[in-house]
């Protein structure tokens, strides 16, 4: 892989539904979304360039951080209303939720780091123990460069740790309060990144480490507190397409002040801008879109996408290791043939994600929820 693929931070879509049976007010769109980030992550890291305002590779990450913050948090919310409904055991049904997404995730994470291991990627040899305790972007800082073949690991690090902060935010936080607390922590994270580089310390705290990207899952845990609320505001009428261009605005600023001759202070907003325009999509996505936009989102091909974006994700890479070779010596390399050479990885990647996604995570998923259902007194849900 090239320099620029493996400097590129990209994430993965953690929340793959059920194998069996369709999950509570499922909304297939939101998968839809989750397919869009996926292709833009891995045509970027298969070298295709889009056009510079379409080029989300290297910040499509903040797609699935936005996700997880609006799903989360709606999952969370269930399991205190489990809790209660029971009468307590808040704590033992956190362990559970936490239970099901090891289960989900650790085995193909593993499966993926031993086949590294074999093919002898020093970049995760020599790190194992960091990247199978989900603390990939730690490794990172610490060598202070992009770990090669490992560098897309970072992001699935800084959302188990979210995973693992979360829950004692929205135990401890008043209801009422809640997007309050979100709104600081936006505020908080463009503070952050903004004193790193003032400091002049390295990048990679602002880039890999939790403080630096939270604003991006409190976003998504603010458009789950107005989805609570029983409507999503600004998504219909003029007051939506006002919001829709200011958002578009936003993320245009953001594109020019990346690429554009701005004192490296400017680069703590970009990131706060590029949020705002997500957050927006997550939001109209969420409120469901309709017509030829909606027939897009909820086309079958790019909702199945979304569904094995985890496999896509955690695969990819060594897909590119593996074939670069054989696809050098037919005349596939990088440069007039990188279109025929990414349809090649991206067919070989999506079949190894189809295996994955069918015999490994979903399989996995109902055997937990089984367990579950066997145990006297316990519902499950989907995490």
């Amino acid at each position: 892989m090239s320099a620029s693929v493996q400097a590129t931070p990209a994430d993965l879509a953690f929340q793959a539904p059920p194998a069996m049976g369709k999950r509570r007010n499922y909304q297939p769109q939101l998968d839809g979304l989750r397919g869009i980030a996926i292709l833009s992550v891995l045509l970027h890291h298969f070298e295709v360039r889009l056009p510079g305002l379409f080029d989300w590779g290297p910040i499509g990450v903040r797609i699935f951080f936005l996700l997880s913050g609006y799903l989360i948090t709606q999952s969370l919310w269930r399991l205190q209303a489990d809790a209660r409904e029971a009468g307590g055991g808040y704590w033992s049904g956190l362990l559970g939720f936490h239970a099901r997404r090891f289960a989900r995730l650790a085995p193909v994470l593993y499966a993926m780091l031993a086949l590294a291991c074999l093919f002898g990627l020093p970049e995760f040899r020599h790190a194992i123990a960091w990247h199978m305790a989900f603390l990939s972007n730690f490794y990172a800082l610490h060598i202070g460069q992009w770990p090669d073949a490992a560098s897309h690991l970072w992001s699935l690090s800084v959302q188990e740790q979210f995973y693992l902060l979360w829950p004692f935010v929205i135990l401890i936080t008043p209801r009422q309060a809640l997007p309050w607390l979100l709104l600081a922590l936006f505020a908080g994270a463009f503070a952050f990144r903004a004193a790193i580089i003032g400091l002049g310390a390295s990048d990679f705290y602002r880039w890999v480490m939790l403080p630096g990207v939270i604003d991006s899952f409190a976003l998504g845990a603010l458009i789950a507190c107005a989805k609570k609320s029983g409507r999503l505001p600004l998504t219909s009428g003029w007051a939506g397409a006002l919001v829709g261009l200011a958002a578009f605005g936003c993320y245009v600023l953001a594109r020019f002040v990346r690429f554009g001759p701005f004192p490296g202070a400017w680069a703590a907003i970009i990131e706060s801008l590029e949020n705002l325009f997500f957050a927006w999509l997550l939001l109209r996505t969420a409120a469901g879109w309709k017509g030829a936009v909606g027939c897009v989102f909820e086309n079958p091909l790019l909702v199945y996408l979304g569904k094995i974006s985890y496999g896509l994700y955690i695969f990819h890479v060594l897909v590119v290791v593996a074939f670069s070779p054989w696809l050098a010596r037919h005349g596939l390399s990088i440069g007039a043939n990188v279109l025929l050479r990414a349809a090649f990885l991206m067919a070989v990647s999506v079949c190894v994600a189809a295996i994955s996604y069918h015999y490994v995570e979903s399989p996995l998923a109902a055997w937990v929820r089984r367990r579950e259902i066997s145990l006297p007194g316990v519902r499950s849900r989907s995490a």
